[in-house]
């Protein structure tokens, strides 16, 4: 019993070392363009092709320069002050030297502390903290991590409540003291939720380092981004909810209408963390509520229309509830919870698979391919979840197909860990056959 668990917690560890939710800060860009060149003359269809890429290269010609005017433009939305450094740090990013980038963003984020908020309006805080997470992907680690601290204090205003800062930080910085005017500046929602993406970021930052810090950053932003939803935790974790979600697979957050400008990225990722760092604890009494929240808001009961990336995420997150549940004591009941949840995620890839793909023309949208791929990462490990399950249950065939199986996916998508795993379990079960 204690190998077919170790088996089944490696393998979880091994799919979420790819996390189903991707969440980012937005930040400055440019748009890019592009050209052609004109060939030898010939004809097709009757159109001199000449001609054809004389027409192609003017519309590569006007496309480059409306990306370079869009270049342009997007810096003019930023101050004077700081719209040097940042276009000379951007070129130097894009140009592979992140030392010099370094240079340029620290001394525009610098300035950009040193100037009164206004001067950033509309929206100033949406602005500073892009160009705090500008500068975290070009830094070291410790400076990174100081800029979006800072950020992410300047955005307390006076309306505050607590922090997950560690108690030696929870003082303002001198620098946030000294930043002129933001102390009474509240956030719009956008900006809160902003706030939100810098303090999911930080955890990231804290969960190699800190588990406990990690966590602290986590609850904030779980908590804050669901008071923005219109939402709160009351009793979210209390028995009773983690019954009644765990028997009907419903949750508070099925019913939930997100406003147009939060996605179920911005809601789902925080929610997902957290319940993975509980489960990394073994706090499964709160881990399971969350997961419960992230697959209801992914894949709503009542809505049909649900694209294939956020079924396969569902499905994911269905199998890694599975496994929490099995880590409880192993009655026929529980076995039959873990089981119904692995079968519910099987089902759910098999007709993610079986659908049909979009078209895609010259790269808009996102590829099926990379919507599908989630599925692909998943599925090798629920069907050696449901070969767990099926040998607790002293059903060795039909354990032995689904080792098979997921042998052959595991295979196949480049899962060294899990081929090692469901071969191991293969020889564990041919052996127990044997001895029956």
């Amino acid at each position: 019993m204690a190998a077919i668990r170790d088996g089944q917690c490696r393998l979880i560890r091994r799919l979420n070392s790819r996390p189903a939710w991707r969440q980012v800060i937005t930040r400055p860009v440019a748009c890019r363009g592009f050209s052609s060149t004109a060939p030898s003359h010939s004809t097709v269809g009757g159109v001199r092709v000449s001609k054809l890429f004389t027409a192609l290269l003017a519309l590569g010609i006007g496309t480059t320069g409306l990306g370079l005017y869009e270049f342009y433009t997007s810096f003019t939305l930023w101050p004077e002050q700081v719209r040097g450094d940042l276009r000379a740090g951007i070129k130097a990013r894009n140009q592979g030297d992140l030392s010099l980038s370094e240079r340029y963003i620290t001394r525009a984020f610098q300035t950009a502390l040193s100037l009164p908020y206004k001067t950033f309006a509309p929206y100033p805080y949406l602005k500073l903290s892009g160009i705090a997470s500008l500068l975290s992907e070009v830094a070291s680690d410790r400076h990174s991590r100081e800029a979006l601290q800072i950020a992410w204090e300047l955005g307390a205003g006076p309306s505050e409540q607590h922090s997950p800062l560690p108690d030696a930080e929870k003082t303002p910085s001198a620098v946030v003291e000294r930043a002129p005017g933001w102390s009474c500046y509240t956030l719009c929602k956008e900006e809160r939720l902003r706030r939100v993406a810098l303090a999911y970021k930080l955890s990231q930052m804290a969960s190699e380092r800190d588990l406990d810090e990690e966590e602290k950053w986590l609850i904030w932003a779980v908590e804050e981004v669901l008071r923005l939803s219109g939402l709160g935790m009351t009793n979210a974790n209390s028995d009773a909810n983690i019954k009644e979600q765990e028997n009907t697979g419903s949750s508070a957050l099925e019913d939930l209408e997100l406003p147009s400008w939060m996605s179920k990225t911005d809601l789902g990722a925080p929610l997902e963390a957290l319940g993975a760092l509980y489960a990394k604890k073994g706090r499964i009494e709160y881990a399971m509520p969350l997961y419960l929240q992230a697959i209801s808001l992914l894949l709503p009961p009542k809505e049909n229309n649900v694209s294939v990336e956020d079924r396969c995420r569902a499905a994911q997150l269905m199998n890694n509830l599975s496994e929490l549940i099995m880590r409880r004591p192993p009655t026929p009941e529980v076995r039959a919870q873990a089981e119904a949840w692995a079968r519910q995620a099987l089902g759910i890839i098999e007709r993610a698979q079986a659908q049909p793909k979009s078209s895609q023309w010259f790269g808009w949208g996102q590829s099926a391919d990379d919507a599908r791929e989630v599925c692909e990462q998943a599925l090798g490990v629920v069907l050696f979840n449901l070969g767990s399950l099926r040998e607790m249950s002293s059903d060795l065939d039909g354990a032995k197909k689904l080792f098979e199986k997921s042998a052959e996916q595991c295979r196949k998508m480049g899962i060294r860990e899990g081929v090692v795993e469901a071969q191991e379990a293969l020889r564990r079960v041919e052996k127990m056959k044997k001895v029956s």
